[in-house]
């Protein structure tokens, strides 16, 4: 019997240090039209509740509010 190992990658939950990035890069994508208008409607549904949370916490710890 011959015992075969695959790996497989498992993507990790993005941290606290990789979030500015990958807004970045969601912003570059919009910026440069890598983002098909269809979707726009579903992101903006994601992003609104982030933005939520956001001013939330703002409020909360003193942080800059957004406009």
């Amino acid at each position: 019997m011959v015992e075969r190992w695959v790996e497989v990658r498992v993507p990790l939950d993005p941290t606290r240090r990789d979030w500015p990035r990958l807004l970045g890069e969601l912003a570059g994508q919009l910026d440069d039209g890598r983002v098909y208008d269809r979707d726009l409607p579903a992101l903006g549904r994601a992003l609104n509740p982030v933005l939520q949370s956001y001013r939330r916490r703002a409020r909360w710890s003193g942080a800059p509010d957004l406009p």
